[in-house]
């Protein structure tokens, strides 16, 4: 620790022993100011506040770092929370582990980008998780266990909206354990939905055998329980008004 680092701490400590109101003027000014902004803000998580490294983001908000005089010389070179975190501790955090992340961090165009990549990174470098099965895995407690629940909210509470985003036009929104609210009211999913159990899950050849062999069992084997709760009030007798519409239609049948 060279001379100046060493006094930095020192005023530090005076100020919080009350021997001294504030920093000098212009004491963070500069290059070499910013490097002892960094040594103290160092100094004050790791030694001072005693926090190891693997729990700063658990345990350091905006709010104790501002507390113990950072936040002017933050201000001074225009760094908010997770920016001075950032400079301090380069490429060693996410702004997602944290328990809080600086105001307005997700907001704007620029914040929605900064989610659709956070959740990209973590969908594909952190859990590995293969495209193909992004509906059934993407879900609230992913959002939950990888503190991103904030980010969801930006996206109305739809893990859809935000897959959609990230891979726009490869899923639909039916084929998610979350199904967004309205889907089942929408003539176009239903039939998508329906279809694609009919004759890729059950493999029926057409709307004739469907008819006769569809059970109330397959929706919940192959995880339509909202398509039939919602769709067709928990109907059998529903469903099978349904397929005998499509039967008309692919007839010409009015």
């Amino acid at each position: 620790m060279n001379r100046f680092e060493s006094e930095v701490i020192s005023l530090f400590h005076e100020i919080q022993q009350g021997k001294r109101g504030r920093f000098p003027n212009h004491y963070f000014a500069g290059d070499q100011g910013k490097q002892l902004l960094i040594t103290l803000t160092r100094y004050i998580i790791e030694k001072h506040l005693n926090i190891p490294m693997e729990e700063i983001p658990q345990k350091i908000t905006a709010d104790l770092l501002w507390k113990n005089r950072l936040k002017p010389p933050a201000a001074l070179h225009g760094l908010n929370f997770m920016e001075l975190i950032e400079l301090v501790y380069p490429n060693q955090f996410f702004p997602w582990e944290f328990k809080q992340v600086s105001y307005g961090y997700w907001m704007g165009e620029e914040g929605r980008e900064r989610a659709t990549k956070t959740v990209k990174y973590v969908v594909e470098e952190i859990e590995k998780i293969p495209i193909a099965d992004l509906p059934q895995r993407i879900n609230t407690d992913f959002f939950k266990r990888n503190r991103l629940i904030s980010i969801m909210d930006m996206f109305g509470s739809s893990p859809y909206q935000v897959v959609e985003a990230i891979y726009p036009g490869l899923f639909q929104p039916w084929q998610f354990a979350n199904v967004p609210l309205n889907c089942w009211k929408n003539a176009t999913f239903i039939k998508q939905s329906m279809d694609q159990l009919l004759f890729h899950d059950l493999k029926f050849q057409n709307y004739q055998e469907a008819l006769t062999k569809i059970k109330k069992e397959h929706f919940f084997e192959y995880r339509r329980s909202g398509l039939f709760i919602r769709a067709f009030r928990s109907s059998l007798q529903s469903v099978r008004k349904w397929i005998s519409q499509q039967m008309a239609c692919a007839s010409g049948v009015n």
